[in-house]
């Protein structure tokens, strides 16, 4: 019974089995799309193995992939006043023997890296003896012909605007005609005015004006016959800060705004410097520092100057753009730094880069120093390349000097001293200044 029980299940034995192996073989491949099944020969027939089913491998989910964050601006460098007394007092010595070999009343320097925002400032004396009133790096003074750099940046801005043209003759600006009597044929340009070869010269009723009330405008003192040199316009050198009141009468007339308020509005605003050449204009008028004679005598004060009338008749006043602006040093370095960076400052364009380059570009040569557009150019042994861009004031005691490396570095120093006894270097460069900066950019690895 047993055996008939075990031959009629052998049929359903095979058919279970063969199910079984169906099911464990793994899937025919299909070929994706545009790919071909390539024939394959059979094998030699195997005995058939089921196949054991494998779990499949565990698969991690990667994660969501993650958000770059944005790249990381460049750093901003912020600009970084440093005391020279506080980092560097073995300096601040040698700079304090320095004025008091010169007897000076009051020192104030700033040396720069215009590429680095580092601004290094020293101080020494007193910006108004009678009051005790030090004076410190936010300390204002008059700064006599350095103001003529800041003159020429004014002029180049309405270059840049297209409002002026260093080559034109001025009279088209000034309405009226504008002539060396000697050469009427030759016109006179607001580069020539620049670079002290316009023929106009400080004559002795342009120094007879600046007792203001018998001040005269430009157009009377351009009239006058006694204004010119016996000398071609743009053939020879004389220094002369009549061109410069000249050369603020244009850019206003042009402007159409008297040449204080223009500066404010078109340089030291931008650049966010409170200085003026008219000093009670000043947003703050209570650091300011008297001028004082070799003698230490009081020369010219604080109040005399708040007290300077100016005209708001549009080529009136001519005592000016040459002259009489009134800046901290710290903010005149910021000047250099600007000029030295293309003519940008903390990102904003003051100047284009043509016009900030040709103030410097040396143009005339001279027998003493070559010529820029109201800079000058000679050598300097502690300077790089042994050379510099400079220019310097002197006015009632005060004597100033800037020295600007021509290395394309952007470095320099701005100095400005009063009640010095000092002398002048062969060339023009002042004693004092020279051996204050000569120290400090030495000293410092400049």
């Amino acid at each position: 019974m047993t055996a008939v029980i075990f031959l009629a299940l052998i049929p359903w034995i095979f058919i279970l089995t063969g199910n079984l192996a169906k099911d464990t073989e793994p899937p025919e491949a299909t070929p994706a799309a545009g790919e071909h099944m390539t024939e394959t020969p059979p094998a030699a027939q195997q005995p058939l193995t089921p196949a054991v089913e494998q779990p499949l491998p565990a698969v991690t989910p990667l994660p969501p992939a993650a958000e770059q964050p944005p790249p990381t601006p460049e750093p901003v460098l912020e600009e970084r006043v440093i005391d020279i007394a506080m980092e560097h007092p073995d300096l601040a010595q040698e700079l304090d023997r320095i004025a008091a070999d010169f007897n000076c009343v009051a020192v104030s320097l700033v040396i720069y890296d215009g590429d680095k925002k580092e601004f290094f400032d020293y101080q020494y004396g007193f910006a108004d003896t009678g009051a005790k009133r030090r004076v410190d790096a936010d300390t204002k003074f008059r700064v006599a012909s350095l103001s003529k750099l800041a003159t020429v940046m004014c002029a180049m801005i309405l270059v840049d605007e297209k409002i002026i043209d260093l080559d034109e003759d001025i009279s088209q600006y000034l309405g009226f005609r504008v002539r060396n009597p000697g050469f009427p044929d030759t016109p006179i340009t607001s580069r020539m005015l620049m670079q002290h070869t316009s023929s106009i010269h400080d004559s002795s009723d342009f120094l007879a004006s600046r007792q203001r009330s018998s001040s005269r405008s430009a157009k009377q003192l351009l009239d006058s016959g006694t204004s010119y040199q016996r000398v071609m316009p743009g053939t020879e050198f004389e220094y002369t800060n009549f061109g410069y009141s000249v050369l603020a009468a244009v850019c206003e007339v042009a402007y159409g705004k008297a040449f204080d308020l223009m500066a404010r509005e078109l340089l030291f605003e931008p650049m966010g410097i409170d200085a003026a050449y008219v000093p009670n204009r000043l947003s703050d008028t209570s650091n300011i520092a008297n001028m004082y004679t070799a003698n230490h005598a009081l020369r010219r004060s604080v109040q005399a100057m708040l007290g300077m009338r100016d005209s708001s008749e549009i080529g009136r006043d001519v005592h000016l753009a040459q002259g009489s602006l009134v800046i901290s040093m710290i903010d005149y370095a910021r000047l250099l730094a600007m000029l030295g960076n293309a003519g940008i400052y903390e990102d904003v364009s003051i100047l284009s880069a043509a016009s900030a380059r040709e103030i410097n570009n040396t143009i005339e040569r001279g027998e003493e120093f070559d010529r820029g557009l109201s800079t000058r150019r000679s050598e300097l042994e502690f300077m790089p390349r042994g050379e510099a861009f400079w220019h310097t004031g002197s006015a009632y005691g005060t004597f100033a000097q800037y020295l600007q490396s021509v290395d394309g570095s952007n470095r320099g120093v701005v100095v400005i001293t009063t009640g010095a006894r000092t002398e002048r270097l062969p060339g023009g460069m002042v004693i004092v200044c020279t051996e204050l900066s000569e120290a400090a950019w030495t000293r410092l690895g400049f």
